[in-house]
């Protein structure tokens, strides 16, 4: 990378620069005449007594009127057509910075990827992130104006100088006369200021790396009682951060007060030496009136030139400290990393380590040979210190040795393209990462190599600009929403075939049942392609049927009938008898949505859910207070927290004492969000009378025809044909709610749609509904198994030559092994195992001992070796 900003900037964008300073160079004798025009508005038009004069530059002879209208629109149209070239300017800077911001963050981005692995040991995330977002965003700003702004600027104030110097050259000499001052005391204090924000952006990049580390290791912080240590030693940082910024802030304010003191003292000989010329004639007063407006404006751009010093200064700190983590020298290069396989051979073959010296986590890896043939199972066997880990990383081409060579077929992985080596190599380590995406996402990963473009692509409007934009910066052209997934790879026709792969290996892995369990809890949207909305329907037709002909099953649920009151559910499901269509919606919050207190308010009973919420809330706090501040029952009230209570036992004081006219909308939407929140059968508060009963049943008529006149699709009423989507898809065949009051109902309950949907041959769909699964940060919502498992299917999808899994399999008999073996066919598999007795059966293996290869062979021949 470039050592130099300026060096960056100038190498990609001097074309789009050049332009800019065409336009800059040919608005200075504009902004000259547009000095010069007030005083010959003053001295001639106004003054003058010559009538008729010519006018300038026309020739045509005015009068005083029409030569003074004349030159207030020649002036007129001098501001507009300045302030349009300073317009053009700004855009096309700001446009400039925005495209060489992008490049800059994607040069980055990509030089992580160019990284090789050992150099993630030394940085971490908390000081790789930062300095890819917020460290390099002043830089946008600047880019645009590297080159044009001192241009432009110091441009306009040469010719306001000019300009002030032909008016009267003592004025000309006490308008500069305090820049030298500027120009050594503002870089020599900014120079102070320079340091501290080095300082201060080290820091931070510190104080993120062990705010990171706290994130990681906060089980081993709760488990150890170190979080005073943690504490303090955030609060020791921030103090240094602290001492940086006020230092700092004390130094630019003292900065901006020595430019006003200069700013303000020169008009004081304006005025003073101005002022005496004119009495004594030697100065005309339209003069001394344009010399004053050149020098209000000659501010301006001697404030822009000042700040960008600053600016410059800041912003080169700021990519010294980013090249410095980035301009490493032992990187992969770019066209390994870029270059297409298309047309490329096929990696395929021998193994073959010749001589192979590494230094990585574990032991030193010291001059290793051996062949791998081509289809066998082979096991290094070792403890991961004894470079066992690094050996497997070695063959899968995810690091280089210091000297010798791995090759395949013959050819040296350290030159081929990442194309062909991740075509051709799976590797599955011993704690696989799982993106934040879903599982389906996670299982083709392997296979998202190059999209799949159409002929003609770009090929609409939007699609060109996306296109037309990456050139300009450099950047990929490929776009995210096309095909990725290459199906050939997969052996498969179609994306709906390779989901029938992936749900196929899912299950031989033992995750087919925890694909079913995840897309029962799925949501479908009824409008989307191939969504099956008829057999969930039917589906849960058979499962009503089955439950009320059985009475142990309807003592399970409380199935959704428009008559009855379901106690299982919250007064608001009873109420409206629907749900929103977000489900993301609480149903406490609904008492504020407009259309449902419309509802309220055209049934009357607003004022019937607000009492019921005053006597949630009343009873609420006298539990609170009777338990002393124990949370063991109030955790059956999910509805209110301990921290809301204090809050409404002021309100609830407040109503006693004022009544419930005095309260606020949001105080009423507040307390009939309680009531809304309300489970009759778990909360088991006496505040549902029969009455309020037969006023709730009776109230669901008029909100569904609201919903259907009003709604938009912002409800989805329950209807037993239809599909509700904010449910799941349990949910939606269940079409009810398990008992609360019953223990193990919704275990029970489970089996009973289960079965249902196995007779109906659904289970393929609802697994596919489960590939849509979300798993969370880095697979947080999945556990270390289920990352570990769908590793192996993203491996195994991409049917490759050569398979290395290291720490996945605990010994040979492992029957995930097995599977794997029968799955990959002919391919090479290489196993990590951590004992030679958990090798037993495997053909070949290579023990690794301190670095070295002890010994190779079958089980017996190894086991030998090692005994001698």
């Amino acid at each position: 990378m470039e050592s130099s900003l300026f060096r960056y900037i100038w190498k990609h964008s001097k074309r789009q620069q050049v332009v800019i300073l065409l336009v800059t160079f040919c608005s200075f004798p504009l902004i000259y005449y547009s000095l010069d025009l007030p005083k010959q508005i003053i001295n001639q038009a106004l003054q003058g007594t010559d009538w008729p004069q010519p006018l300038p530059l026309v020739g045509a002879e005015l009068d005083q009127i029409h030569y003074l209208l004349a030159l207030c629109f020649l002036f007129l149209a001098l501001v507009i057509i300045n302030n349009g070239i300073k317009f053009w300017l700004n855009t096309a800077k700001n446009l400039l910075g925005e495209r060489m911001l992008r490049r800059l963050r994607y040069d980055l981005y990509l030089r992580i990827l160019r990284f090789r692995l050992p150099r993630f040991r030394q940085v971490s995330q908390g000081e790789i992130i930062p300095m890819i977002t917020s460290e390099v965003d002043p830089l946008g700003n600047y880019i645009g104006d590297a080159i044009a702004l001192p241009v432009f600027q110091g441009g306009t104030l040469i010719v306001y100088l000019y300009f002030i110097f032909a008016q009267d050259v003592l004025l000309g000499a006490a308008a500069i006369a305090l820049y030298p001052l500027q120009m050594w005391i503002i870089p020599w204090l900014q120079a102070k200021v320079n340091k501290l924000a080095r300082d201060r952006v080290l820091n931070i990049r510190r104080m993120a790396d062990r705010i990171g580390e706290t994130i990681s290791g906060v089980r081993e912080i709760h488990a150890n009682d170190t979080s005073a240590w943690h504490l303090a030693d955030i609060s020791d940082r921030l103090h240094t951060n602290f001492e940086i910024r006020y230092v700092g802030f004390q130094l630019r304010f003292l900065i901006k007060f020595i430019n006003n003191f200069i700013n303000q003292l020169t008009p004081f000989f304006f005025y003073s030496i101005g002022g005496y010329l004119v009495i004594k004639g030697q100065l005309s007063f339209g003069a001394l009136v344009a010399v004053l407006a050149a020098y209000k404006d000659l501010a301006g751009p001697w404030k822009e030139l000042l700040d960008f010093y600053q600016a410059r200064a800041d912003v080169e700190i700021k990519y010294q400290t980013v090249i410095e983590n980035f301009d490493v020298p032992d990187v992969k290069s770019a066209e390994l990393l870029t270059d297409d396989a298309e047309g490329a051979e096929e990696l395929k073959g021998e193994i073959v380590l010749e001589s192979v010296t590494y230094t990585g986590a574990g032991h030193p890896i010291t001059d290793v040979n051996a062949q791998i043939p081509q289809g066998t199972t082979v096991a290094v066997v070792g403890e991961d210190t004894d470079g066992r880990g690094d050996l497997l990383e070695l063959i899968a081409g995810l690091v280089v040795p210091a000297s010798g060579d791995v090759k395949i077929g013959g050819r040296n992985l350290d030159n081929l393209p990442e194309a062909v080596i991740g075509r051709s190599i799976a590797y599955v380590g011993p704690n696989p990462y799982v993106f934040s995406e879903t599982i389906r996402g996670n299982l083709t990963y392997g296979l998202r190599h190059r999209p799949a473009l159409p002929d003609g692509w770009p090929d609409t409007a939007d699609a060109k600009r996306r296109y037309d934009e990456a050139l300009n910066t450099a950047n990929t052209y490929f776009p995210l929403t096309a095909p990725w997934d290459d199906l050939a790879e997969a052996q498969v026709s179609s994306p709906k075939e390779l989901d029938k792969r992936s749900l196929a290996l899912l299950d031989k892995v033992g995750l087919g049942d925890d694909a079913f369990r995840l897309g029962l809890s799925a949501r479908i949207d009824p409008k989307a392609p191939g969504a099956p909305v008829a057999e969930l329907i039917t589906a849960r037709k058979r499962a009503t049927e089955r439950i009320l002909d059985d009475p142990q099953a309807a003592d399970l649920v409380e199935l959704w009938d428009a008559t009855a009151l379901n106690r299982s559910a919250t007064l608001a499901e009873n109420v409206l008898f629907a749900l929103p269509s977000d489900p993301t919606v609480s149903m406490g919050d609904l008492a504020s949505d407009p259309l449902v207190i419309k509802f309220l308010d055209s049934t009357g009973i607003a004022d019937e859910f607000l009492q019921m919420g005053i006597e949630i809330a009343r009873t609420m706090v006298e539990l609170f207070a009777q338990l002393s501040g124990e949370g063991s029952l109030l955790a059956e009230f999910s509805f209110i927290t301990p921290d809301e209570l204090p809050n409404y036992d002021r309100l609830i004081k407040r109503i006693d004492k004022q009544g419930v006219g005095k309260l606020s909308k949001s105080e009423r939407s507040d307390l009939m969000g309680l009531a809304f929140e309300l489970v009759p059968a778990r909360h088991r508060l006496d505040v549902l009378t029969d009455e309020r009963t037969t006023m709730i049943i009776e109230a669901r008529p008029a909100f569904r025809t609201m919903i259907d006149a009003e709604s938009d699709g912002q409800f989805v009423p329950f209807d037993p044909e239809l599909l509700i989507a904010p449910l799941s898809i349990e949910d939606n065949v269940l079409f009810g709610k398990p008992r609360v009051d019953r223990r193990g109902s919704r275990e029970r309950v489970d089996r009973i749609i289960r079965d249902v949907i196995v007779e109906l041959g659904l289970q393929g769909q609802i697994q596919r509904a489960g590939l849509d699964y979300n798993v969370g940060v880095a697979g947080s919502r999945l556990s270390p198994g289920q990352r570990q498992r769908i590793a192996v299917v993203r491996a195994l999808l991409k049917r490759p030559n050569v398979a290395i899994f290291d720490g996945v399999f605990t010994s040979a008999n492992d029957p995930l092994l097995k599977i794997v073996r029968e799955e990959l066919g002919e391919a090479t598999l290489v196993v990590g195992i951590e004992t030679l007795e958990g090798a037993r059966g495997i053909e070949t293996i290579l023990s690794m001992r301190n670095g070295r290869l002890a010994s190779v062979g079958n089980y017996d021949e190894v086991s030998t070796a090692a005994g001698s």
